[in-house]
């Protein structure tokens, strides 16, 4: 269930994305999905990379609410889903994000970090599409560099 700490793996995140989906289909209510693809500049990282996706897994855990849901997306990637968040709350919970990596400064120790945001029904009204454009999004911000 758990891939490491309180990050659920992906098969058990995929399983509370479809169910959080069909809430807010129902309800009629928001579902943002922010997408956090972490790599490195330096192959030579190797171990240091793992450890380091677990730091970006707890720094991301600090900043959300109790009810949002964090979890590996496969590869390098963390998903977080956030239930009630219309496009300008996932934007805020981005920004705050992105202060938070700049700060830590996964850039000066050869690591990148970009965080795709999208929303549901704003941007897609179902769990294929919605993962599509989380992967894919067009409004992607690489964080690069500093961070």
């Amino acid at each position: 269930m758990f891939a490491f700490g309180n990050v659920l793996n992906n098969q058990s995140f995929l399983f509370m994305l479809d169910l959080e989906i069909k809430r807010a289909r129902r309800y009629q209510n928001f579902l943002s999905l922010l997408s956090l693809t972490f790599g490195h500049l330096d192959p030579s990282l190797g171990e240091d990379a793992s450890i380091s996706f677990k730091t970006l897994a707890n720094l991301v855990k600090d900043e959300l609410r109790e009810t949002d849901i964090v979890g590996q997306g496969g590869g390098n990637r963390l998903l977080v889903m956030l239930p009630y968040a219309d496009m300008a709350g996932v934007h805020t919970v981005r920004e705050r994000l992105e202060k938070i990596l700049y700060e830590y400064g996964f850039g000066r120790k050869g690591f990148t970090v970009e965080i795709n945001e999208v929303c549901f029904p704003t941007h897609a009204t179902n769990f294929d599409d919605l993962l599509q454009m989380a992967g894919n999004d067009v409004n992607e911000y690489p964080l690069q560099g500093e961070i």
